[in-house]
């Protein structure tokens, strides 16, 4: 880092003790404005990535990249909570077991890409099918697959590693999502709890305020790096909700399903999507077998 003209102007009249000490102030301002993010950054990595699924819940924009068709693949985690109304588990006659048999049937989902003008203002949205392709109740988790082969002009960055020993409380956080089927409202707090059990599951708890709405939107470090998906709200008796104490689900249980359900391509670079479905596919198919 160079001082300019003028500073090194100040340093030159000022005795030393002084210089020394209005130098260290300088270095600090700037080497922290220097790793600050730019509105323009913030909104791009943080508020962008993010949708409204359904018009009850939210929505990240995880991946979007060329598959094996010559065309995008584009995926979106949220909650399983936000999209249940999708799945329903009816009994049909089964005229070859002469029996009536369970079939689960999927509605096809539409979720809104937010539009913006002078980077804050949502203009409109861009409503497109989605169709879900895995999901689990325990979890809470579920994927969405775009209709759409464009690519998306936004995806949320992954904090780098599956899991978050390099995160410590009062690190800074930022939850983004559909607060009350509102367009993406970002607020800003920080980690304050770390291996939180719920029925032996672990959350994350931040500061950063939520409420209903944000389910599946998303939890940002301070440098804008997906750490996580919010997914309740303690309440105080019947309906007083507690939104600094927001619980979200951590990258590292996200990461331990897709990789369960072969869907690990979305977070690691060094595999694709084509190998890992034909895995997935491959072991379908023998799990069937041997219930035959």
């Amino acid at each position: 880092m160079e001082l300019t003209r003028y500073q090194k102007e100040i340093l030159n009249r000022l005795p030393l003790g002084f210089a020394i000490m209005f130098a260290l102030m300088v270095i600090l301002f700037v080497s922290r404005s220097e790793g600050a993010m730019t509105a323009k950054e913030m909104h791009e990595k943080m508020i962008y990535p993010v949708i409204r699924v359904s018009e009850r819940g939210s929505g990240t924009i995880i991946y979007s990249k060329p598959n094996d068709k010559g065309a995008y693949s584009t995926y979106a985690l949220t909650n399983h909570h936000v999209i249940s109304d999708a799945i329903q588990i009816i009994e049909e006659w089964n005229s070859d077991l002469q029996k009536k048999v369970e079939k689960e049937k999927r509605s096809i989902l539409y979720v809104e890409i937010f539009q913006y003008k002078n980077l804050s203002t949502p203009i409109g949205t861009l409503k497109v099918e989605a169709e879900l392709i895995i999901y689990s109740k325990d979890e809470d988790l579920a994927l969405l697959k775009f209709g759409t082969e464009n690519q998306a002009a936004y995806v949320a960055e992954y904090y780098p590693g599956t899991n978050l020993d390099d995160v410590f409380l009062t690190d800074e956080t930022f939850a983004c999502g559909c607060s009350l089927g509102f367009p993406p409202i970002i607020t800003k707090g920080m980690l304050i709890r770390k291996n939180f059990y719920i029925d032996s599951l672990p959350f994350g708890m931040s500061s950063a305020q939520i409420i209903f709405g944000n389910s599946g939107g998303a939890m940002y470090t301070g440098k804008g790096e997906f750490i996580g998906i919010p997914s309740r709200v303690p309440v105080i008796g019947w309906s007083s909700a507690v939104p600094h104490m927001g619980l979200f689900i951590p990258i590292g249980r996200i990461c331990d399903w897709l990789k369960k359900e072969h869907y690990e391509f979305i977070f690691d670079i060094t595999k694709s999507e084509k190998d890992c479905l034909d895995a997935r596919k491959k072991e379908i198919e023998a799990n069937k077998a041997k219930k035959q």
